[in-house]
C-alpha cells in the first residue's frame, strides 16, 4: 500500500514537472515552431524569416531597374546616391530625415526626396516589397 502511494506520488510529481517544462518551452517558443508571419514593429512590417526566393528577386530587381547604378550595397562609400549597405541595420534616418521603416523606404523609392528619379511608375507593390526585403539583408 505504501509502495502504491509512493508510486502515484512519483508519477504525479513527474507529470507536474513535465507539464511545467512544456509550458515554459511553449512560452519561450521552443516547443511550437513559429510560422513565417508578419509582426507589427513600430508601424513597419517585418518577416521573421526571409524567403530566399524573394531576396533573390529583390536583388535582381535592384540591379535590373537601375538602382545599383547609383547605390552601393557592398560598400559604405556613396556613389551618385548614398550607399544602402546596412540601411535597415545601422542607418537611423533617410536623407529626408524620415526614420528608416518599410513605409519610408517605399515612399523614398516611389516619390524621392531629392535628386533620385521616381520609380512609382516603374515598380509595382510586389516588386517594391521584394526590393525592401532584399535591402533588409544588407549588413552594415
Amino acid at each position: 500500500m505504501a509502495k502504491t502511494i509512493l508510486h502515484r506520488t512519483t508519477i504525479g510529481v513527474v507529470s507536474i514537472i513535465f507539464v511545467v517544462a512544456v509550458l515554459l518551452g511553449v512560452l519561450k517558443g521552443e516547443v511550437i515552431s513559429q510560422p513565417d508571419v508578419r509582426k507589427a514593429n513600430d508601424g513597419q512590417q517585418e518577416h521573421e524569416s526571409l524567403n530566399a526566393q524573394t531576396i533573390n528577386q529583390g536583388a535582381s530587381l535592384f540591379k535590373n531597374k537601375g538602382c545599383a547604378s547609383c547605390h552601393a550595397v557592398d560598400s559604405a562609400k556613396a556613389g551618385i546616391g548614398p550607399s544602402l549597405k546596412g540601411l535597415f541595420k545601422g542607418i537611423k534616418n533617410l536623407g529626408s530625415g524620415a526614420k528608416v521603416t518599410d513605409k519610408s523606404v517605399r515612399d523614398q523609392i516611389k516619390t524621392p526626396y531629392k535628386n533620385m528619379p521616381p520609380f512609382a511608375d516603374r515598380l509595382n507593390e510586389d516588386e517594391l516589397d521584394q526590393i525592401i526585403v532584399y535591402l533588409k539583408t544588407l549588413r552594415s
